[in-house]
């Protein structure tokens, strides 16, 4: 994943965030950290998006990542619009079971 300070970045005005929290099938927790990690975020970083953080609740069932990109609310939202809809996204999530009983995402912004 892509490291970033603990302070905010001059570029950081530039920045569109999203926070993307997930309800989890706790049974598949470790695995869908792992699908993530070594599958997802590779592939989206590949389409210009920073992981900025992913937390995982004690009880493995709440997953919350922070995933940002250069440019404004309707750039981020076209870019993750061509992302949802890639072959390369349906080709890594083919055959997988369901993570995710349940998502909340929404655009945030950094205050601290």
């Amino acid at each position: 994943m892509t490291e970033l300070p603990e302070t905010m970045s001059a570029d950081t005005a530039d920045r569109t965030t999203w926070m993307r929290r997930y309800t989890l099938d706790p049974a598949l927790a470790e695995e869908f950290v792992e699908f993530l990690t070594k599958e997802v975020f590779p592939a989206r970083e590949g389409r210009g998006f920073t992981v900025e953080s992913v937390w995982l609740d004690s009880e493995k069932s709440q997953l919350t990542w922070f995933v940002s990109r250069l440019g404004d609310s309707a750039e981020f939202a076209a870019a993750e619009r061509a992302w949802e809809e890639s072959e390369e996204r349906a080709e890594i999530f083919a055959g997988k079971p369901k993570y995710v009983t349940d998502k909340d995402v929404r655009e945030v912004t950094r205050l601290r």
